[in-house]
């Protein structure tokens, strides 16, 4: 695939990631690993005993794009809801610590903050646990959260919502927020969750998976490219969206834009894949950071299916770095696979 991307000097882009700033909002949570192995099974019940080698805790969900926007040195505002509990202190405490502003992280004494606990054996997850309070937060949190992201969109170029239908992304939210921006010129990306997408009406662009794509048309199947194309078009229409980018796994990623007859497909990059855990989060954050430093959409979109493929290849929620995309994208250039 003929790819003026990989051209050009990947470092070059990169490197203005430093001068952008990027405001995200979204369903804010904390990723919990439990590492072990198992050597046999519960004598109470046919499940594995997974004895504990070690554990880890990240941001994750909204704070996990952050986390990948602030690895690509971009200076980040993150605005969402955290719980008054110790997990919600130890997710904005390890936010503070990796620069990532969160002077909009709101603090709801009325919900938990979202934990997600997996438990992890050989490489393999074993099972999830999750604690959290979906469904819409109180007015009065509602409006503190809207008054403290109105006041960082004087200060960024661009804003990504990221939805985990946890609640915080409600549809009156969302359309303050895109109208705002839109006024001040400042592009808006969004990591869909409803299957109704006229909650992003007036977005700059979308990036849902195939399933979320296929369920916002009512279920139809993409079978081939052109079903991705016309399916892409539709949610363009409906949403007046610059763009789609459609993320497929294994079938890489297909972008389609307002104004363009054709769709632009990128090839998965990944070699082996551990776990997908947080590739989305990846995904968008690195677009977003792209078009902020100035990129095309298909420029945009290229850097963050390489960003994402080098994600999947790692266990755990892993962010992107600069350096990582950096190689990455001069081993697509010259092993010839993008």
């Amino acid at each position: 695939m003929n790819n003026e991307v990989l051209q050009k000097d990947a470092g070059r882009l990169i490197a203005r990631f430093s001068s952008c700033r990027i405001l995200v909002v979204g369903d804010i949570m904390l990723d919990e690993y439990v590492f072990g192995t198992v050597g046999r099974i519960s004598p109470e019940a046919p499940v594995p005993v997974v004895a504990v080698t070690r554990d880890a805790r990240v941001p994750g969900g909204a704070a996990n794009v952050a986390l990948n926007l602030s690895g690509l040195k971009v200076s980040v505002e993150l605005a969402g809801l955290a719980g008054t509990d110790p997990a919600g202190r130890y997710l904005t405490q390890a936010l503070r610590k990796t620069g990532i502003g969160v002077s909009a992280v709101v603090q709801d004494p009325d919900r938990p903050t979202t934990l997600k606990t997996r438990v992890i054996a050989h490489g393999q997850q074993v099972v999830r646990v999750d604690r959290e309070k979906s469904g819409p937060s109180s007015r009065k949190t509602r409006d503190a959260l809207i008054k403290r992201i109105f006041a960082l969109l004087e200060k960024v170029q661009g804003v990504v919502l990221s939805d985990y239908r946890k609640g915080v992304l409600s549809a009156e939210l969302v359309k303050e927020v895109t109208k705002a921006a839109r006024e001040k010129g400042i592009f808006v990306a969004v990591d869909p969750k409803q299957t109704d997408f006229s909650w992003y009406k007036g977005c700059t662009i979308i990036t849902p998976n195939k399933k979320e794509a296929e369920a916002a048309l009512g279920g139809k199947e993409f079978r081939s490219d052109l079903e991705v194309l016309e399916g892409g078009k539709e949610l363009v229409r409906r949403t007046g969206a610059q763009a789609v980018l459609v993320t497929r796994g294994e079938e890489g990623m297909s972008l389609v834009e307002r104004g363009r007859k054709d769709c632009f497909h990128i090839p998965a990059i990944a070699r082996q894949v551990f776990d997908v855990t947080g590739a989305g989060d990846t995904a968008i954050g690195t677009l977003a950071a792209c078009l902020a430093a100035g990129a095309s959409m298909r420029d945009a979109a290229m850097f963050a299916n390489i960003a994402a493929g080098v994600v999947v290849g790692e266990v755990g929620t892993s962010p992107i770095t600069s350096e990582k995309l950096i190689h990455a994208a001069r081993a697509a250039k010259q092993d010839g696979s993008e």
